[in-house]
Formats: structure tokens, C-alpha cells, sequence
């Protein structure tokens, strides 16, 4: 396999963008065999790229022609790994209209929040859902709207047209709607092949859910776009379940979050017999004993990637070319992509062809805030070594002065989940008058330890000893459950609140 530098010297924007120059449903539909494969409890479903697309087509006369879809109008959809949703998705596109996932934990009132900038023309709905939203185009319905025929021209959509509105996560705080190009296409292709580095026989999975960016760009479009199977799993998530469904189904290349690696790690206490090759994390920085975990009972490394909603997947260790990878660092800028740090901060240069971030809706303010000239800021802190591998030390908010020293959340963490009785954990900030702030670990158990005073104590003791003095680990709390946005990622902001 090439080196990583090599394959950067070699990379060709124009043979990606000459590869994906065409209407978006043929680059996603335009294979054989079955698109999606959607297990529940009880049954399996699956439907091929040519049915797909022709439902694909209908859908969209149906929108045109008794709706007025036109380019740029806003079809939302509240639904949880449904190959409706695909369809939908698929429609849209093919109208150059711009498509709005809504996840289905939300409430009525976090709907609301998300519809309030742009109100969509048409939300279409699981019949599950239909409680939450009034006017939906519900599911039970769908067949009755594909028989009228399929459209015949499609939408032209140019490179910075948007196809997509999706609500950042909301791990600081108010969540903002992101405004995606479809640009995005370049960035999941590049994505796809170098950093989850997809091959013709893997049978990939990315349990991921749609109403979120990895979920819809890299377990919906990267697998369409490269001719694999989309696989869902409409269940709620349970380690020992997901371990099972990877060695029923032979998974070889598999991509999800931290939070379910460590609720695996932390609680699976069977061998499956998998044939995973492959093992990707993206959402936030996976601690090293996860990794340490994966790699003794598997055998397989699990690489750490970093991305946002706004630019896409743009720095990891990636598994289509040869590189070393350092765990506890993201890796390397992707291929086609100029990565830096500034002001402390990742910052992503627009002028790539793949850069599909085209603003927040309706704030200008917050998305001025975003760039320093032609630097995108992601807000997350981190540092470049000297081979120029990058570093996560934290959300901007998250990170604090203790006793004249930077300290990020994720190192404490990661050192924490190396104790035997945690199973996750949350670091914050507390003020102190006297070194500035001190660290406060709010901390979830593993099944079979109870809290006490004197547990607090052998654990302040084990960060301050294995770790560093200096971080002043003073505080302990034992939770349930630590505050997380629906995407899973860890909303220490309000822990900082109490």
C-alpha cells in the first residue's frame, strides 16, 4: 500500500469531481445489486439500486407536480433507519430541493427549534412519530404517492447549490442550522476511500443514525456512491446486540461513535467471532484504552477520525494508505485538504474543493464568527506534533487554566476509563480562587461497583498519580448518566452549570 504521502502527492481533485460530474441520483443509484438491507427484531427488508431508483423518481413527480417542490424548498423527514428516508432523500435531490433529517428522540418543542429558520414544505414522518409533528406526510401513506408516474428531467444542482440543512449537535449549546453544498459529495468520496477506506468485497457497516452527519453522509451517501449495501439495524443500540449483528452478518469494515465503543468495552464480556478488519470512530476523540481493549480481544485497531456537521470528515488516520498511527491522535488532513491550527483552534481552508460549508441559516453573526479570512474555525482546540499529526484537547469552552496550565477534558478521561470501575466519564472546570480552576469528574459505574467516599479517593488518587499532579482532579460525582446531545457526544456545558 502507498504511503500517506505519496497518495497526497498524487491526489487529483479534478479526477473526483470529473468521477462525480453528473446528476447525483445516477452517481448513487447507477449499480447493481441491493442497496439496502433493513433488519428489525423480527424481519428483514431489502430493496435494489434500480427499484430505489425508480421509487426515487416517482416520489419526485409526486412532490412537483401536487406540491410545487422546486429547487431550494425544504422537505424535512422524522424517521430512524427506514429505506423511506432513502427514497426521500433520493427525491429531493433529483428536484434540487434541500433535505432536513430530523432525529426521532427529539420532542415537539426541539422540532420546532429546527423548522422555526425555514419552514419545510412538506415533513414526512414514521407513523410512530406523528404526535410530534401536525401536517405530516406519514409512512403508511408512502405507496399511494408512487403512482403517478416518474419525473423525467431532473434538477440540474451546481457545485455550491445546497442540498442539505442539518442542525449542529448542540455540545456548547444552542444548536445552528448548517447549510451543506453539494460540495459534500467530493468530501464523502475522499472520505470513503482514504479514510474508511471501503473495498470492493467489504461488507460495511455504519450503524450511525440518519437524522445526524455521519449517519447521513457516510452510512447513507458514501455507501450509495461506492455501490455497497446500506445496512440497518432498526433497533435500539445495545453492545451485546451489535457485537452479535457484526458476526451474524460478517462485517469487515465497520465505522461508529466513541460512546458505543466504550459502552462495548466497558461491558461486553463474550468472544464473538468476528471478521472485522477494518474498525473507524468519528464523533469525538476515542481514549486509548478502548482502543488497547479492541486491539487484545480482536486484533483490529480501531482509527480515530475528526470531522464536524459544516466541512465533513477532514482529519484521520486513515486506512487507504499506508501511515502510522499514534493513538490518542486524530491522525492526518485528509487528502485535497489544508488543515491547520490557529489561535489554538482546528482550522479547515475553504478554498478546497471539497469545503461544502455555506453558512448557519439565518445567522450571519455565528457564521462571520466562524473564519478568520479564508480559515473555517472549527472551535475544537488541539495541537500539531512535529510529523504534523493533530491532537484533540477539547471543545474551546471545555478547556481551562489550572495552576498556569492548558488542560482539555479528554486526557483526564482517557486516563480515568483506565480505572477498573469506570465505565465513562465527563471532566469540567470548577473555579478556584487560588489556581484558577480545579477538575471535577462526574463519573458512570460499571455494574458491580457501589459508590463510596473512599472509592472517590483511590480514584482522585490513581489520575493524580498516573496522570499528573498538576490537573488537581479534586472533585468526584457518581451519576446514572452523563448529558449527551441525541448524537451521543457529551454535553459537558451543562455539567459546568451545576
Amino acid at each position: 500500500m502507498a504511503s500517506y504521502e505519496e497518495v497526497r502527492r498524487s491526489f487529483s481533485w479534478s479526477e473526483v469531481i470529473r468521477y462525480l460530474d453528473e446528476n447525483p441520483l445516477d452517481v448513487l443509484t447507477s449499480h447493481d445489486g441491493i442497496a439496502v438491507k433493513r433488519f428489525t427484531k423480527n424481519a428483514m427488508e431489502e430493496i435494489s439500486f434500480s427499484d430505489l431508483k425508480r421509487k426515487a423518481l416517482r416520489l419526485a413527480l409526486y412532490l412537483k407536480e401536487f406540491h410545487n417542490i422546486k429547487k431550494g424548498d425544504v422537505i424535512a423527514i422524522l424517521a430512524s433507519k427506514k429505506i423511506q428516508q432513502i427514497i426521500v432523500f433520493l427525491a429531493t435531490l433529483s428536484l434540487g430541493a434541500i433535505y432536513q433529517p430530523l432525529f426521532t428522540a427529539f420532542g415537539p418543542e426541539a422540532i420546532k427549534m429546527r423548522t422555526r429558520d425555514v419552514k419545510p414544505k412538506i415533513i414526512f414522518c414514521q407513523d410512530d412519530q406523528k404526535d410530534k409533528i401536525n401536517d405530516a406526510i406519514l409512512f403508511s401513506k408512502f405507496d399511494e404517492l408512487l403512482s403517478y408516474g416518474e419525473l423525467k428531467e431532473i434538477e440540474k444542482i451546481n457545485w455550491d447549490d445546497a442540498i442539505i440543512l442539518l442542525y449542529t449537535s448542540g455540545t456548547t449549546g444552542t444548536p445552528k442550522g448548517a447549510l451543506i453544498a453539494k460540495r459534500l459529495f467530493l468530501n464523502i468520496y475522499v472520505y470513503m476511500k482514504y479514510g474508511i477506506g471501503v473495498r470492493e468485497n467489504d461488507v460495511f457497516w455504519n450503524p450511525a443514525d440518519p437524522g445526524w452527519a455521519y449517519g447521513l453522509y457516510y452510512g447513507i451517501i458514501g455507501p450509495l456512491m461506492f455501490g455497497k449495501t446500506i445496512i440497518f439495524l432498526d433497533e435500539p443500540f445495545n453492545p451485546e446486540r451489535t457485537m452479535e449483528f457484526m458476526e451474524e452478518n460478517k462485517v469487515t469494515n465497520f465505522a461508529f461513535a466513541p460512546t458505543a465503543y466504550r459502552m462495548i468495552a466497558g461491558t461486553v464480556k463474550k468472544k464473538y467471532d468476528l471478521v472485522l478488519e477494518r474498525a473507524s470512530s468519528a464523533g469525538e476523540p476515542l481514549n486509548p484504552e478502548v482502543i488497547r481493549w479492541f486491539m487484545d480481544k480482536y486484533n483490529v485497531t480501531i482509527k480515530d477520525h475528526y470531522g464536524q456537521t459544516e466541512v465533513g470528515m477532514v482529519v484521520y488516520n486513515g486506512w487507504g494508505y499506508d501511515a502510522k498511527v499514534k493513538i490518542g491522535s486524530m491522525g492526518l488532513p485528509a487528502l485535497g485538504y489544508e488543515v491547520d491550527i490557529i489561535e489554538d483552534i482546528i482550522a479547515v481552508k475553504r478554498d478546497s474543493p471539497g469545503f461544502h460549508f455555506l453558512g448557519y441559516l439565518n445567522n450571519p453573526e455565528k457564521t462571520k464568527e466562524s473564519f478568520r479570512g479564508d480559515w473555517y474555525l472549527t472551535g475544537d482546540n488541539a495541537y500539531k506534533d512535529e510529523e504534523g499529526y493533530l491532537w484533540f484537547v477539547g471543545r474551546k469552552d471545555d478547556v481551562v487554566k489550572v495552576s498556569g496550565y492548558r488542560i482539555g477534558p479528554f486526557e483526564v478521561e482517557s486516563v480515568l476509563l483506565e480505572f477498573p470501575a469506570v465505565l465513562e466519564s465527563a471532566v469540567v472546570a470548577d473555579e478556584d480562587p487560588i489556581r484558577g480552576h480545579v477538575l471535577h469528574a462526574y463519573i458512570v459505574l460499571k455494574s458491580g461497583y457501589t459508590p463510596s467516599e473512599e472509592l472517590k479517593k483511590e480514584i482522585i488518587d490513581f489520575v493524580n498519580t498516573k496522570y499528573s499532579m498538576h490537573v488537581h482532579l479534586e472533585r468526584v460525582d457518581f451519576v446514572d448518566k452523563l448529558p449527551k446531545t441525541e448524537s451521543g457526544k457529551i454535553q459537558r456545558y451543562l455539567l459546568r452549570k451545576k
